[in-house]
């Protein structure tokens, strides 16, 4: 009897071995499963930035000082004397006409450029007959030039005089140029809705030339200490906008209500604080509660 009870002994306890061996297997190729389920991500710390808030429009170039020269008296263009391209002084001789008003001893005219600038434009040829008004060429001195926007009505109040703008041109695509709105016309246009404005820039080298198209940002207002995000990093739902953050290992979701959307980046007004461990990529892969590893990000 005795040796009965020692063999069932030995047989509970080799039992309760083997289960040891095999529970301490299973949880350890749980652990292993678990571990490789965790979803990489990418992750940036939020912290308090500034930015500033535009409004991006765009419009032609024209030189600050420019003007077109009309004929004074009726007759015959004689002679240019000057080419396209030429600087001109103020009160040079530009063009000749050959004056056919009856009772006019001398017939030639001289007509003069009111300012100094560059000959940019001449309308007609030699030979042409031309009458009181009619421009006759045009002078521009665009060692400053200015742009000429439409602002839209609904943001009127948005701008004011004096505001800074950056400026890009295609005619230059790796140099950003700089302004200030220095006129805003006092009307708004019955029929655009928009109120005319413009943008006093200078002209470093001269590399803006008059007629070239361009676009501004201005600013409306600076932000500072804000949240501000990628925009990629919000996921559109039915129930508003989301996003995830990392806690303690986990993906946990967030609502967010977006404050400013500026196109790679958006001003985040609740929903989130300074500090917030933000997934950036891998957002799309994730639920709430599912373990993540960083891979990236900072």
């Amino acid at each position: 009897m005795k040796g009965k009870t020692i063999l069932i002994v030995i047989a509970v306890l080799a039992a309760l071995f083997i289960g040891f061996k095999v529970m301490k297997s299973v949880a350890g190729k749980k652990a292993e499963t678990e571990q490789s389920q965790k979803f990489p991500v990418e992750v940036v710390t939020i912290v308090p930035t500034d930015y500033d808030e535009t409004i991006n429009l765009s419009g032609t170039m024209r030189a600050e000082n420019q003007t077109e020269v009309p004929a004074k008296v009726p007759g015959k263009i004689i002679k240019y004397l000057l080419e396209e391209g030429a600087w001109v002084e103020k009160g040079q001789d530009v063009v000749t006409i050959d004056r056919d008003e009856i009772g006019v001893e001398f017939k030639e005219a001289t007509l003069e450029s009111p300012i100094s600038g560059w000959l940019t434009k001449r309308y007609y040829d030699t030979g042409a007959h031309v009458a009181p008004g009619m421009p006759l060429f045009q002078i521009a001195d665009y060692h400053r030039v200015k742009l000429t926007i439409q602002i839209p009505e609904a943001e009127i109040s948005r701008v004011r005089l004096g505001a800074g703008a950056q400026i890009s041109i295609d005619a230059w695509p790796d140099q950003k140029f700089y302004g200030l709105v220095s006129q805003m016309s006092p009307t708004v246009d019955h029929l655009s809705r928009t109120v005319k404005a413009e943008i006093a820039i200078k002209n470093p080298g001269m590399k803006i030339r008059p007629g070239m198209y361009a676009r501004a940002s201005i600013n409306i207002k600076h932000h500072v200490k804000a949240i501000v995000i990628p925009t990629t990093a919000i996921i559109e739902r039915e129930t508003g906008s989301m996003v995830f953050v990392v806690e303690n290992g986990l993906a946990s979701a967030r609502q967010v209500k977006v404050e400013l959307d500026m196109g790679e980046i958006s001003s985040i007004k609740s929903g989130l604080s300074f500090g917030d461990k933000l997934i950036v990529a891998g957002q799309h892969t994730v639920a709430q509660g599912s373990p993540v590893e960083q891979v990236g990000g900072k």
